[in-house]
């Protein structure tokens, strides 16, 4: 027979690794928000709305690709909701379109100029010659779970 105290050792080693594993689980957890993206005055409710979570200028407000984080979701009655879990701590852009005919993608005319409904963070408008700034529509995420609208403009 083997002895108790041979046994009780590594019961207590295999209980207190399974508390650290789980207490680190929850403080990642806690150090990470959802952000929840409502996207307002869509026209119709055709195609998708596309949603992009942008960590840095890169890409930002068209290159989906460069996104931290992207998702469609179906318009209903003129409104739509996107939602991010797992968002860490920092400083973010979202960039929003109806993509009315499904292809992924923001259609333009010939000179750039957006033929479908798009919106990004803090309602900012197109500049003079070109996208809105990265850094005009950025917005803190700080832990806590976060709430934005968005506005479509054409």
């Amino acid at each position: 027979m083997l002895n108790r105290k041979y046994l009780e050792l590594p019961l207590m080693i295999l209980a207190t690794l399974g508390l650290t594993v789980a207490a680190s689980a929850e403080e990642a957890n806690a150090t990470q928000s959802a952000l929840t993206v409502q996207v307002w005055n869509i026209q119709n409710d055709q195609g998708q709305i596309g949603c992009s979570l942008y960590a840095s200028k890169e890409g930002f407000p068209t290159d989906s690709e460069k996104a931290a984080k992207s998702t469609f979701v179906k318009p209903k009655a003129g409104k739509a909701t996107c939602t991010f879990a797992g968002v860490k701590p920092g400083t973010y852009a979202v960039s929003v379109m109806h993509d009315a005919d499904k292809n992924g993608e923001l259609k333009t005319n010939f000179v750039g100029r957006p033929k479908e409904w798009w919106g990004v963070s803090n309602d900012i408008p197109a500049e003079r010659f070109g996208p809105p700034k990265y850094e005009k529509a950025t917005f803190d995420i700080a832990g806590a779970a976060k709430t934005i609208k968005v506005k479509l403009q054409l």
